[in-house]
């Protein structure tokens, strides 16, 4: 998601040895001189509603960055600052920054103390549950084993076979379809096109709604609080009706028999229609154990090998479905 910046508040920070709210860049506390702790925590004073300053120096002071405590002194200076203003040390030999970045809580926040949740004593649990349901988890999987994948061998004699052959005609013609403009195929006319929302980007984009959270104060590590929002980008993007010239299916022509002589159908194509797809299926039935099974096929070499009255082994599994059948030794 993309930061947006809305602006930078106050910030305070309470000293600990006499409880006085000092302003966040305040170094030291107003009510005693005690120094600014290190660890410091700012907080932003109004919850319901940001009171964003003006001041330039003090923005250009939140944007260049985090205080830096001197090395040799330990006082906090500007992230501009080469020199220290105390001691004169040189804040490059070893000054550390200040801590920036996380979220800043509201004096309220700060001043809850909320209990730790009071344990109750856990009940012991008999161990035999566990064992009982791990019991009846195995017994479904082996229910399920055996209901679609057991099967049964069953000796069977061919009683009759079917075969059926399909050609998909085509033809070039006007169709109407819709898409991304960019993805219209060349040299389709476009007919109407309306705004329709197509992704989301974490970046902003051209024709893109900027949808954001709710706003929270961050810590710049100098005292003033910086507003931020996450914000994504809700793209939209031309989706047309075109028309263009394409191969459609018009019709399919279909020849069946129930004999050992398979034939592809006799089409008649006119200037604008072409042949499209073939696809062929053959049935083999059987007759065993007084019961009868049909199979299907696209293979007409198992289909050709299917003579009636001869005998095939079939495994049936538990709904009574043909799942593979081979020749009799």
């Amino acid at each position: 998601m993309t930061r947006k910046s809305l602006g930078f508040i106050p910030l305070i920070w309470e000293c600990a040895f006499c409880s006085t709210q000092n302003p966040g860049p305040i170094k030291s506390c107003t009510g005693c001189g005690a120094p600014q702790p290190d660890d410091v925590e700012f907080l932003q004073v109004d919850q319901e509603r940001f009171d964003f300053i003006k001041d330039e120096a003090l923005i250009r002071m939140a944007k260049a960055g985090p205080n830096i405590h001197c090395p040799f002194c330990g006082t906090r200076n500007l992230a501009t600052d080469e020199l220290c203003k105390k001691c004169g040390g040189e804040i490059s030999m070893g000054g550390k920054a200040r801590q920036a970045g996380g979220r800043v809580r509201t004096q309220a926040e700060a001043q809850q103390r909320t209990p730790p949740p009071v344990e109750e004593p856990k009940k012991k649990k008999s161990p035999l549950i566990p064992i009982a349901i791990l019991l009846v988890i195995i017994a479904c999987m082996v229910g399920f084993f055996l209901i679609f994948f057991r099967t049964d061998d069953v000796s069977a004699s061919v009683t009759g076979v079917q075969w059926e052959r399909t050609i998909a005609v085509e033809a070039y013609t006007s169709i109407t379809d819709s898409d991304w403009r960019d993805e219209i195929p060349e040299g389709a006319s476009v007919r109407t096109c309306s705004m329709k929302y197509r992704y989301t980007s974490e970046e902003p984009q051209p024709n893109a709604t900027e949808v954001c959270g709710e706003p929270y104060v961050e810590d710049t590590g100098t005292g003033v609080g910086e507003v931020v929002q996450d914000c994504e980008y809700e793209v939209y993007d031309d989706y047309c009706e075109y028309t263009t010239m394409d191969w459609v299916v018009v019709e399919s022509i279909t020849s069946s028999g129930e004999d050992y002589s398979p034939d592809w159908p006799v089409l008649n194509l006119t200037s604008d229609q072409r042949e499209g797809d073939r696809q062929e299926q053959y049935r083999i039935s059987f007759s065993g154990n007084g019961e009868t099974y049909t199979y299907t096929t696209s293979s007409e070499q198992l289909f050709q090998s299917a003579n009636i009255g001869s005998k095939w082994n079939l495994s049936i599994n538990q709904l009574g479905g043909v799942q593979s059948i081979e020749p009799s030794n």
